[in-house]
C-alpha cells in the first residue's frame, strides 16, 4: 500500500516547529510522541522536518540499507568539520575502503591483546580512590576508558596531562549538547560563540597532538602492536590527512559511550543491592587474580548487568538516517532529505517488548539467550531472541554501519566493571540523575559518589 499522507504528530510554533519541545528533554519527548501518534511520527526540530520510526522492522530497514538511508547529512556536516572524513562520517566508497582498513583491529585476537591494558588502567584509577572519599563518577569512568583507548591506539607512552588530551575531548563535546544545538547549527561561522571557539582551539589542539604522534612514530623502528601501527602496516596507505581523521574519529567517539554505560551501571547496582550482590558472588567465582579475558567468556550476569543498563539508558539515545530518495514506510510518504530519527530509548523502554521495561533486571538476559550466528570481523553477531524483534535492542546500531567497537566495548564494560567491583563499591551522593540527550545521553553535571572498599 502506498500512499501521500503526512505521518501525525505534535503540531509545533512557527519558525521553530518542536524544538523548544525536544530541547527541554528530547528522550520524553520522543516517548511522548510514541504513545500518542504510534508507528511513524512527523514534528519539526531546529529547522529539519524530522520522521520518528517505532516498529523494529522499519528500524531494520533504514539501518541494513545504507543506500536508500546514509546518515542525516545536517548532524553529518557538523560532525564532519570537527572529525574531516573518519569513519563515523564518511560515506560510500571512502568508508568500505576505510571500514576494511580498521576492521582488523577489532578481531577477537587483537581486543584480547588489549584486555590487559583494559584491567591495568582500571586499576591506576583505583589506586587514586580512598575509602569514603568521594569522586566523579563520570569524570573517572570517562578518564579510565580515555586512557585505555589512547594506549591501544598509541601505546603506552603518551601522556593525556601533558599532552592535553582529555581537556581537548570534553571542549569538543560542548557545541553538540541539546541546549547548544540551536546556536552550534545555525551560528555563522564569525559568531563569537564562547564554547565554539573552545572547540575550534580544541580541535586545533588536537591535531597538532595527532601529527605530532604521527611524526614520531614514522620516525621510529619500534616494532608495535597498536592500532596506529596497524594502520600504518595496512594495504590502505592512507595518507596523514586521512590518518588524523580516524585517530580524532577514534578519541572523540570511541571511549565516551563506554564510560557512559559503566557510569549508569554504577548507578543501578547503586539503586538495587541484590543485583550488586549477585554480581559480586559471579565475580568472585570466576575471577581467580585479577580479570583476564577468559574470564570475559566466562561471564553470565556480569554481561547481563552491561546489556541491561545499556537497555535503559543507551549512550547511542537515537540513530539519524536520510532518505536518499522519496520512499513510504509504514503506509506514509516520506520525502527525500528529511530527517528519519530511530529512537533507541524510546524502543528500549517499549512496553510491547520488555516486560516492566523501566525496571532493571539483568536477569532478563538470562536463561534464554541470544544465539550466536556467523562471526562477522567485529566478534559474533546475534540472532534476536524469539520473544522480542532484532531491532527492539540496538545499543551499537545494526546494518552495515553497526559499531565497530562493539565488542572492544562490551569486553572493556566487563573487564572494568570486574575490577571495580572486585574490591570497591560505591554510594550515590545524589537522588537522580538529571540527564542530556545530546550526540550521547550523558549526566547533565557531575555524578558524585563515595568510594567504599568491601
Amino acid at each position: 500500500m502506498t500512499t501521500t499522507e503526512t505521518p501525525p504528530g505534535p503540531r509545533g510554533l512557527p519558525l521553530v516547529g518542536n524544538t523548544h519541545q525536544w530541547a527541554r528533554n528530547p528522550c520524553e519527548f520522543r516517548e511522548r510522541c510514541a504513545e500518542a501518534y504510534g508507528r511513524v511520527v512527523n514534528y519539526e526540530i531546529i529547522g529539519w522536518d524530522a520522521y520518528m520510526l517505532t516498529d523494529p522492522a522499519d528500524v531494520k530497514r533504514v539501518l541494513e540499507d545504507r543506500e536508500t538511508f546514509p546518515k542525516h547529512s545536517g548532524g553529518n556536516e557538523q560532525l564532519s568539520e570537527m572529525l574531516g572524513d573518519g569513519l563515523v562520517t564518511s560515506e560510500g566508497a571512502l568508508w568500505e575502503r576505510q571500514r576494511e582498513a580498521i576492521q582488523p583491529a577489532f578481531y577477537v585476537d587483537n581486543i584480547r591483546r588489549y584486555a590487559d591494558v583494559m584491567v591495568s588502567r582500571t586499576e591506576d584509577t583505583l589506586a587514586r580512590w580512598r575509602d569514603g572519599g568521594t569522586v566523579d563518577l563520570r569524570s573517572e569512568m570517562m578518564r579510565t576508558t580515555l586512557e585505555i583507548l589512547v594506549e591501544a591506539m598509541f601505546g603506552d607512552d603518551i601522556d593525556l596531562e601533558a599532552r592535553g588530551i582529555y581537556d581537548a575531548v570534553e571542549a569538543m563535546q560542548e557545541p553538540l549538547k541539546p541546549r547548544n544545538q540551536p546556536i552550534t547549527f545555525l551560528a555563522p561561522d564569525w559568531a563569537p560563540v564562547p564554547y565554539l571557539r573552545r572547540a575550534n582551539r580544541a580541535l586545533d589542539h588536537l591535531e597538532t597532538q595527532v601529527y605530532d604522534i604521527l611524526d614520531e612514530r614514522r620516525g621510529s623502528d619500534t616494532d608495535r602492536g597498536d592500532l596506529l601501527a596497524m594502520l600504518l602496516d595496512s594495504d590502505a596507505a592512507m595518507d596523514d590527512e586521512q590518518l588524523r581523521d580516524e585517530m580524532l574519529t577514534f578519541l572523540f567517539a570511541g571511549h565516551e559511550t563506554t564510560a557512559l554505560a559503566l557510569t549508569y551501571v554504577w548507578d543501578l547496582l547503586s539503586r538495587n543491592p541484590e543485583v550488586e550482590a549477585r554480581l559480586h558472588g559471579e565475580i568472585a567465582e570466576v575471577v581467580d587474580d585479577r580479570p583476564t579475558v577468559e574470564d570475559v567468556f566466562a561471564f553470565e550476569y556480569t554481561e547481563a548487568v552491561v546489556k541491561e543498563a545499556l537497555r535503559l539508558y543507551p549512550p547511542a539515545h537515537e540513530i539519524r538516517r536520510e532518505p536518499a530518495e522519496d520512499v513510504v514506510i509504514g503506509g506514509y510518504s516520506i520525502p527525500e532529505g528529511s530527517l528519519l530519527v530511530l529512537p533507541t530509548w524510546v524502543l528500549h523502554r517499549d512496553e510491547r517488548f520488555w516486560d516492566d521495561p523501566g525496571e532493571f533486571r539483568p536477569e532478563r538476559w538470562i536463561g534464554d539467550r541470544e544465539v550466536p550466528r556467523a562471526s562477522d570481523a567485529g566478534g559474533e553477531r546475534r540472532e534476536p531472541r524469539a520473544d522480542r524483534p532484532e531491532y527492539a535492542y540496538f545499543p551499537f546500531g545494526g546494518g552495515p554501519r553497526r559499531c565497530i567497537g562493539q565488542q572492544f566495548a562490551m569486553t572493556e564494560a566487563q573487564l572494568v566493571l570486574a575490577t571495580t567491583a572486585r574490591d570497591w563499591t560505591v554510594e550515590r551522593e545524589y537522588d537522580d540523575l538529571d540527564l542530556s540527550a545530546a550526540v550521547t545521553l550523558r549526566p547533565k553535571g557531575e555524578v558524585p559518589v563515595t568510594t567504599r572498599r568491601r
